[in-house]
């Protein structure tokens, strides 16, 4: 995958762009079958790489994920209201996960 020069014509600019993102999902999707996850843990590996991606610059200048959160909102307030959206379901389906293989061991301790 290569990216044009930053003198070239912004039309080709354009054109490369969608080439590498088309390239990039693919290799996402590969990854994604390849993996045989079902379709909720795909949301939630989707959710969270949107997350990382849109937070690594910010966590990179900051130590703490509220100030990286803090930095994005200030910089792009409606991607970082799209994250804020998102984290209480990815949060509350992986907390769903924990407590149901928490049950499954209880239950498994119980029968011996």
């Amino acid at each position: 995958m290569s990216y044009p020069h930053p003198s070239h014509d912004p039309s080709e600019h354009g054109e490369a762009f969608r080439s590498a993102s088309d390239e990039v999902g693919e290799a996402i999707e590969l990854l994604l079958s390849a993996g045989e996850l079902t379709a909720e843990q795909r949301i939630e590996v989707l959710g969270g790489l949107l997350a990382v991606e849109a937070l690594r610059p910010y966590w990179r200048r900051n130590r703490f994920p509220d100030n990286a959160q803090e930095s994005l909102r200030r910089d792009d307030p409606e991607l970082a209201g799209v994250l804020e959206a998102l984290a209480p379901v990815l949060l509350g389906r992986a907390q769903a996960r924990e407590d149901a293989a928490a049950a499954i061991a209880h239950a498994e301790a119980l029968l011996g």
